[in-house]
């Protein structure tokens, strides 16, 4: 991913968002906490932390409503 990507995903820190994935037909939530090089760090609803492939990502998207 290019520089202006990691600017656009850091932007995006502590907000929930809706991640598409590669290979996956349901899309993952959670509020994003962490953007390295190569993944992502996201925290689920539940707490459940969870590591994200930057590579497999299709789509990321803010969601309208945070219910936290």
């Amino acid at each position: 991913m290019t520089e202006n990507n990691d600017n656009e995903l850091k932007n995006l820190i502590g907000k929930v968002l809706r991640i598409d994935t590669e290979g996956y037909v349901v899309p993952l939530y959670g509020r994003l906490l962490e953007v390295k090089p190569y993944w992502i760090l996201i925290e689920r609803k539940s707490g459940a932390k969870r590591m994200v492939s930057r590579a497999r990502i299709t789509g990321i998207e803010e969601t309208a409503h945070d219910s936290r």
